[in-house]
């Protein structure tokens, strides 16, 4: 009799339950579940299960054991998806990915990166039957060529394309994606190593005033590629990696980008302090993150001037940077109020400056310290106790595994869809995300 009663007692629960609130929950759930046990539940649970916004997002990276036979029932239940995460599923045969994208022709974002078997093939399926696609991720594709890159300016609509690590792309398919792609505004492409500065000329000349986000790898560009780059007015987020063949004349340009939201700049051991004082001369005032790594000649004062330059930034990484010391981070941080995110790793130098961040960063959420041997762990619990909130990443050998970082406060690691529905339900439930 008890039993009876408790499990009426958990229906009535459920029965209080709003529409948003369950959506919320099967959010969480894997696609396998919301079709097979859901649905067997009740006949509201089985119509919610199959409302659209469960069904945006199909993240098939993160169920990774849903097998190739149940990704193609699942695409067949659902063709108003728009979104699909197919990421590192190499086990998918041609055959399939062409008959999810006859199925899905809704589709408005698709992630294949990692996928070996993206080439001519499955780029024209794409092409051909997802004509309102504005996102694409092929990074890491190795069969990604100049080809791929002709087929897809069948897709007028595409803004946002990321090729980054895909080696077979040449200066030719790149130039035709920027000529006849006519809204695209972000290119990623760090780790195609073949690029030159004629992909940058291209750009400024067909982009100059649309494109707002470029990733690149700077191996083969010179400084008169960087400098055009100070052309596109309308920038908003620029990274460069490896950028040992650059000089300070190259990125002294970068005072021009007045609505330039994230820089990042990595392995740029020739840039100097007198680089970053002429970059930063001038505010940035829309400049929200910086990451700064593997630099040797950014030093205190370079620190000082870039934070005074950027008031407003909540994101800072200036990681295996070792000519900063704890008397130029506490400097610079005492312009950088609003900060959220800091990540010093392997400042091996650094120690101190952790006694003062409760005090010049009260908005400090996330910490990285990894490698950073001078810094001591009473100190860091000490910060923690004054920031409730704040997430810390340590060890406390020098060199050792990620596996023995300690984190004293966990992530909430959600997925694509659960971040969408969760989003979604808050506009109704009132709920701050």
């Amino acid at each position: 009799m008890m039993e009876l009663q408790g499990s009426s007692s958990v229906s009535r629960g459920q029965a209080n339950l709003s529409d948003e609130v369950l959506l919320l929950v099967f959010g969480y759930l894997s696609p396998l579940d919301l079709c097979g046990q859901v649905p067997l539940v009740c006949r509201r649970w089985r119509k919610l299960s199959s409302d659209t916004l469960v069904w945006d997002v199909l993240d098939l990276y993160r169920h990774g054991t849903i097998t190739e036979k149940q990704v193609r029932h699942l695409v067949w239940l659902h063709p108003s998806t728009r979104k699909l995460i197919l990421r590192n599923r190499y086990d998918l045969s041609d055959r399939s990915l062409v008959w999810c994208f006859f199925r899905l022709q809704k589709l408005t974002a698709l992630d294949l990166s990692g996928c070996p078997q993206v080439g001519p093939q499955i780029v024209s399926a794409i092409a051909q039957h997802c004509k309102s696609l504005r996102d694409l991720n092929v990074n890491g594709c190795v069969n990604f060529d100049d080809e791929c890159l002709l087929i897809l300016t069948g897709c007028r609509d595409l803004r946002h394309l990321n090729f980054s690590e895909c080696e077979e792309i040449t200066d030719f398919g790149f130039n035709a994606v920027t000529t006849f792609l006519p809204s695209l505004d972000s290119v990623h492409c760090d780790g195609v190593l073949s690029l030159h500065d004629e992909v940058i000329e291209t750009i400024v000349i067909k982009k100059c005033d649309t494109i707002t986000d470029i990733q690149l790898d700077g191996a083969n560009l010179t400084d008169e590629g960087v400098r055009m780059l100070s052309e596109l007015h309308f920038l908003r987020r620029l990274r460069i990696q490896y950028c040992d063949e650059l000089s300070d004349d190259a990125i002294q340009e970068f005072s021009n980008l007045k609505y330039l939201e994230e820089l990042s700049l990595t392995r740029s051991h020739s840039l100097t302090q007198k680089g970053f004082l002429r970059a930063f001369s001038r505010p940035h005032h829309f400049m929200r993150t910086i990451e700064i790594t593997e630099c040797s000649g950014l030093d205190d004062t370079s620190l000082i001037a870039i934070t005074k330059s950027c008031r407003n930034i909540t994101s800072l990484d200036i990681s295996w940077c070792r000519s900063i010391t704890d008397d130029g981070i506490v400097s610079a941080l005492g312009f950088t109020p609003h900060l959220t995110s800091l990540n010093v790793r392997c400042g091996q130098q650094l120690s101190d400056f952790v006694t003062v961040l409760h005090t010049f960063c009260p908005e400090l959420r996330y910490l990285n310290v990894i490698s950073c041997s001078g810094v001591r762990e009473e100190d860091l619990r000490q910060l923690s106790a004054e920031l409730p909130d704040l997430e810390i990443a340590f060890n406390r050998d020098l060199g050792c595994s990620p596996r023995s970082f300690k984190i004293l406060k966990y992530f909430d690691i959600m997925s694509p869809r659960q971040f969408a529905i969760r989003n979604n339900c808050s506009r109704h439930l009132n709920l701050k995300v």
